[in-house]
């Protein structure tokens, strides 16, 4: 055993810049959580309305279940941002006691499991951030079906996306 504290903190001090990295991911990938969550419950709460065109209450369950697939990815996304976190958290513990425990091959292996997995969790929100966008853009484009002079000017006709008369147009497609 060699306890020597400066040697741990100056050897585990520059790690925790990858800590605070992750840390900020969750809270970048929280944000965009909190914002789509209070977007649903908006969307959800107007489309109880008995005000609605038929075109626009369709458009409208389509824009509410896209927003539910999206929160349901920014979910998993903070998921793994959140054990990212703690796992690197932990090979920063590993590592630090490897430096104590020279000798013991196994802190150095579990030390470099927990890191090697945090970054993964970390490519693995992101990667889900990139599905969530491939969703907001479907959400920009249908939106524009309700109104017709918009509607025209990305080259669409006004109406439902579901609408199987569309069929015959570019439309973006839907999944039930």
């Amino acid at each position: 055993m060699n306890l020597d504290l400066a040697k741990v903190l100056t050897t585990v001090g520059p790690a925790a810049s990858i800590i605070f990295a992750a840390w900020i991911f969750v809270a970048f990938l929280q944000t965009r959580y909190d914002a789509a969550i209070d977007r649903y419950r908006d969307l959800i709460e107007k489309f109880r309305s008995p005000d609605l065109s038929d075109s626009r209450k369709a458009n409208m369950r389509d824009e509410i279940l896209n927003y539910k697939r999206r929160c349901e990815l920014m979910n998993r996304a903070i998921g793994c941002g959140l054990i990212s976190a703690m796992l690197l958290i932990s090979t920063m513990i590993f590592g630090g006691f490897s430096l104590v425990f020279q000798d013991s091959e196994a802190l150095k292996l579990v030390s470099m499991g927990t890191a090697t997995l945090g970054l993964i969790l970390v490519i693995v929100g992101a990667a889900m951030v990139i599905m969530e966008g491939r969703i907001i853009r479907r959400q920009i484009h249908t939106e524009l079906l309700d109104i017709p002079e918009l509607a025209h000017g990305i080259d669409q006709g006004a109406g439902d996306i579901n609408d199987p008369h569309r069929r015959g147009q570019d439309r973006v497609p839907t999944r039930s």
